[in-house]
């Protein structure tokens, strides 16, 4: 079973989990109101996923993403909507995935099953919106920078897939390379940004306007 807690205000996401998860593996272990709560309850019952609100009853759920990430739990956050900062403050402090509201339970059910299983989970109006905050940064000449930050142009392309939410094997069709070849580039990738996580490399991609695709298709 993929164990779920719950950081969530909505009585109908836990009936729609109740109801729709155990067909699908998904059992829920726990839920929370309050940020404070979240790490002690993923140190407790260990989930493989957390399903979390942005806003909690006492602050910003990112405010509490460090406790979550090191007890080995996931994150996948279900809002209403988003901003351009709250995508970078929450993909920045460890969050795997970002499903807006209006999606359905079988989408909000993959959406968990995806985000468990390690991979990077991003609404396409999401995807959008941080595609969008690129283009600017770009439009503004922010330069690609120099030491940890100087990424080859086939990272800069693998970053940019990685950003839109394809799973590793998705990118590796999309650029006509082996899973082995993208695990590599991605290793590579997040020594130079300093990071850890596959979200976390999103987030400073967003800041220094790392992921817009170069020009031309050379291949690694």
């Amino acid at each position: 079973m993929t164990r779920v807690a719950m950081a969530h205000e909505s009585v109908l996401l836990r009936e729609i989990l109740d109801h729709f998860g155990p067909a699908h593996g998904l059992e829920v272990v726990g839920e929370v109101r309050r940020g404070a709560d979240l790490g002690e309850l993923c140190r407790r019952e260990c989930p493989d996923v957390v399903l979390a609100d942005p806003e909690l009853e006492d602050g910003a759920l990112q405010d509490h993403l460090t406790d979550v990430v090191a007890a080995g739990a996931r994150v996948l956050v279900l809002a209403d909507d988003h901003s351009p900062e709250q995508l970078t403050a929450i993909l920045e402090g460890g969050a795997s995935g970002y499903l807006l509201a209006d999606c359905s339970p079988e989408e909000l059910i993959q959406a968990l099953l995806t985000v468990a299983a390690g991979e990077v989970l991003l609404d396409p109006k999401v995807a959008a919106t941080i595609l969008t905050q690129w283009r600017r940064l770009r439009a503004s000449e922010v330069g690609v920078g120099t030491g940890r930050l100087a990424l080859t142009p086939r990272e800069r392309e693998l970053l940019a897939e990685m950003a839109e939410g394809r799973s590793t094997k998705a990118i590796a069709r999309a650029l006509g390379i082996s899973v082995k070849t993208v695990e590599n580039h991605k290793i590579r990738i997040f020594d130079k940004l300093g990071v850890r996580t596959h979200a976390q490399a999103v987030s400073v991609a967003i800041s220094h306007g790392l992921a817009v695709a170069p020009d031309g298709n050379g291949r690694a």
